[in-house]
This record gives C-alpha cells, structure tokens and sequence, in this order.
C-alpha cells in the first residue's frame, strides 16, 4: 500500500505553515479558507491522513466535513425539486364508439418520440401503452 502523502494534502499543508509562519497557530482561529480547504481534500484524501499532515482536530475536521456533505445534500435535493417536471399529466379521452380511431403522440425527456395509431382500444390500454413508455429504461 502506498503511505506517501496525495499532493493536494502536501500542498494545503504548505499553504497552512505558511499561515502559522505568520503568526497563526496555537491560540489563534483558523482561517475559514483553510477550514474549507481541508474539508475538500479529506473528501478525497480521508479525514485521518488529512488531519494528521494539517495538524488539525480529528473531531473538528469530522463534523465540518459532515456538515458540509449535509449541506451539499440537502442543495442538490433542492435543485431537484425546483427543476422537476410534472411527472403525470391526466388525459381525458371521449368514450370510444366502437371502431372510433385513435392518435396520440408520446415524448419522453431524452426527445425520444412515440405516436400510436389505434382503433377500438379503450382508455386503459392507451394508459398502459404511455406508462411502458415512459417507464422504459435507455
């Protein structure tokens, strides 16, 4: 197994010497910057391996970086929702005469395009025809 260290690891390590060099460390807030840093190269890297090289509080690194994966959750859900699309629309058909022809035009999200030509066919079976539709997988 290889130990050496990820170099997105050794270059935030130099950037947070350089920033105890000048006077920050023991007694001394961590800059934000360097806190979101380090919870990006622990996604990768590991909380452990990252806390170690940075000097940083295990405990403190592991509830910001849950935090954040919380956060980043709880936006995506949020953009789903506020992009999703009506996933059903209700279509009234006529009460069929018997021989009464059909046409209707399906059109899924990827653009493809189906378009049924029927005669005689109730509305279940045109519902159930959109629901395979609609249902296939690519």
């Amino acid at each position: 197994m290889d130990r050496r260290m990820p170099e997105e690891v050794a270059a935030l390590q130099r950037r947070v010497e350089a920033w105890r060099a000048d006077g920050g460390g023991r007694g001394r807030k961590i800059p934000e910057e360097l806190w979101d840093a380090a919870v990006a190269v622990a996604r990768t890297a590991g909380l452990y391996m990252t806390a170690r090289a940075l000097r940083f509080g295990y405990q403190n690194l592991k509830v910001r970086v849950t935090r954040a994966s919380q956060t980043r959750k709880r936006g995506r859900t949020q953009r789903a929702v506020a992009s999703r699309r009506p996933e059903f629309v209700a279509v009234t058909m006529p009460p069929s005469a018997g021989g009464a022809q059909m046409v209707v035009a399906l059109v899924a999200r990827d653009g493809e395009q189906m378009r049924m030509e029927v005669s005689g066919a109730s509305a279940m079976d045109m519902v159930a025809l959109a629901q395979a539709f609609w249902g296939r997988r690519s």
